[in-house]
């Protein structure tokens, strides 16, 4: 008969039974229960030091993100600057076919030309007795037909009388060739230019397909044109620039007081109790001035004004040297005086029936 080793008593797993009992498991533990308790081992936090290093490594870490962020926006900025510069080349490219498209056309314009001359030639009944009046049409065409032409010839020829405030381009312009303007276009000094200005505008891409004939009728309007300019006296080109000079002066005025009268338009309408004031400020309306050269000007009135006209003229005026302030003391002092004028027909439209004496 075998003998039987009896079996040890098991131990309780208090830990299982812990787990048996707590909420996570679902089941609650009775009250009257006691639960045993379980002896938890904590491990003793451990404290890692952080050494300088890490810290380069992070803010390294951190600089690498910076730099992915930044060079995603430089990849966009320069994919916009590839689009930009498509979109010129594109234009670019435009512009040269309208060029070429413009040198085709003028191309096909001589070469029909030439055949009608050709074709004229060989039948001689079709000419007429006199051509050289057509000759000369078709040079005059030429020249007008040729603005590059002439552009290239006013950069390569000094111009007469000339005035800059930039002393460079004073030098720019002495240091050119110039026509001998008291001789005639046949003497031997203007020849050889014509024909030293001729050679210079015979490679130019704008001389393509013209005939000799017209260069050089183009080169002698030049010549023509500076001689009526330097020969010009002295006293009409001091009355132009008189006139000049007023008229600018009468502009400045003009736009001076249109400031004024948007500034203070309610006071003046009040003033002088007129509303219909809108259209009277215009350059017709403004009186001729000249200056004496003392820090005056001699205003000349028309004598079609009304007395209430100028008084809202005067008005504006007075206020003007209010506006401007200090700025005022650089106006010049005007003296009126009265010239018998007509009334201008496009103001008899514009302007309300108080701007006109009687």
């Amino acid at each position: 008969m075998t003998k039987r080793i009896p079996t040890a008593p098991r131990r309780p797993n208090l830990c299982m039974n812990a787990v048996l009992n707590s909420t996570i498991a679902g089941v609650v533990a009775p009250i009257d229960t006691p639960t045993p308790e379980v002896a938890v081992n904590t491990a003793p936090e451990v404290q890692v030091a952080v050494t300088p290093m890490d810290h380069v490594l992070t803010l390294l870490a951190a600089n690498n993100v910076s730099m992915q962020s930044l060079q995603e926006n430089a990849k966009g900025v320069t994919d916009a600057i590839t689009h930009l510069k498509n979109g010129l080349d594109l234009s670019n490219k435009t512009n040269e076919f309208l060029k070429n498209s413009v040198l085709q056309l003028m191309t096909e314009n001589a070469e029909i030309k030439k055949a009608m001359t050709s074709q004229n030639s060989v039948m001689p009944s079709a000419v007429p007795a006199d051509s050289s009046s057509s000759m000369d049409d078709d040079l005059v065409l030429g020249a007008k037909h040729h603005p590059l032409i002439s552009q290239l010839i006013n950069s390569y020829i000094k111009k007469p009388n000339f005035v800059s405030t930039d002393p460079l381009k004073v030098a720019e312009n002495n240091n050119r060739s110039a026509w001998s303007m008291t001789g005639t276009y046949g003497d031997k000094y203007n020849k050889t230019l014509a024909l030293a200005l001729f050679k210079y505008l015979r490679p130019q891409r704008c001389c393509t397909n013209v005939s000799k004939s017209v260069i050089m009728n183009i080169i002698k309007n030049h010549y023509q044109n500076q001689v009526r300019v330097f020969r010009t006296s002295a006293e009409k080109i001091m009355v132009r620039n008189k006139a000049g000079r007023r008229r600018n002066r009468k502009k400045t005025l003009l736009d001076r007081r249109i400031i004024t009268y948007q500034t203070y338009t309610e006071a003046i309408h009040e003033g002088m109790n007129r509303y219909d004031c809108g259209n009277i400020l215009s350059i017709d309306v403004m009186s001729d001035g000249e200056s004496d050269g003392n820090n005056k000007v001699r205003a000349y009135r028309p004598s079609w004004r009304t007395d209430e006209l100028q008084t809202f003229i005067s008005t504006i005026d007075e206020l003007t040297v209010i506006r401007l302030k200090k700025n005022s003391e650089s106006l010049k002092k005007r003296i009126p005086y009265e010239k018998e004028v007509s009334i201008p027909e496009n103001l008899a439209v514009t302007l309300p029936d108080w701007c006109f004496s009687k």
